[in-house]
């Protein structure tokens, strides 16, 4: 990170998506302060958001969130380690005006679906790549599998789930027979209603399959 020309000013960073408004931080955020790879799937969340319950784990900026709340859900908690993350989700929730709809929890996300009993209408589960290499394939699924089955066990009925893998090593195929795993495990029968993937902005060549990093699914849970 850092700036090719001139320096920085210590003003605050909005951008503009899709009509939302977001605080970033490219100076010391995550890559470059924002994920537009998720851009399509923020929206397509906030056709399923009216009226809902959302957890959004692993936040950062709360994309997913703010989406979320203008939407209309009924309420929003998001939850991310990083505290600086905590305080550009609140920040951003407070530009999409509807702050009194969200709170914001500092925790790791494991710790957090253990420790709390809500339960919730939509889930989005968007962890950081569990794998980098082949060798951390197994270790990652184990954990793709782990980490879902703690947030099916957090839906209602008829629940929804986004639940995504941006490990290049993972393929599709891997990452849904580990969220296949993690439905049996919590015993919950679940509906894939979507595939996802990364936008057209973000192409992938013929000769890098590799290139598709971004695999997701939303679920209908029972």
């Amino acid at each position: 990170n850092g700036y090719l020309f001139g320096e920085s000013t210590g003003a605050e960073h909005i951008v503009h998506e899709n009509g939302h408004q977001f605080a970033v931080d490219w100076e010391t955020g995550q890559k470059t302060g924002f994920f537009i790879d998720q851009r399509d799937n923020r929206a397509l969340l906030a056709r399923y958001s009216p009226g809902r319950r959302v957890l959004n784990t692993f936040c950062y900026t709360g994309g997913f969130s703010v989406y979320a709340l203008e939407a209309g859900a009924e309420l929003v908690h998001s939850v991310d380690s990083s505290k600086k993350a905590i305080a550009l989700t609140e920040r951003n929730a407070e530009l999409s005006h509807h702050a009194d709809r969200h709170a914001a929890y500092p925790d790791d996300v494991l710790t957090f679906l253990k420790s709390h009993s809500a339960e919730y209408d939509l889930l989005v589960l968007d962890p950081p790549a569990f794998a980098k290499h082949l060798s951390a394939r197994h270790a990652a699924l184990m954990g793709y599998k782990r980490l879902n089955a703690a947030g099916i066990a957090h839906l209602a009925p008829g629940g929804l789930l986004f639940t995504f893998s941006c490990s290049q090593v993972v393929s599709p195929e891997l990452f849904e027979g580990a969220v296949l795993a993690a439905a049996i495990e919590a015993g919950r029968p679940a509906r894939i209603l979507h595939r996802l993937t990364q936008p057209a902005d973000h192409p992938v060549s013929l000769f890098h399959p590799e290139g598709a990093y971004l695999k997701g699914l939303v679920l209908a849970v029972e």
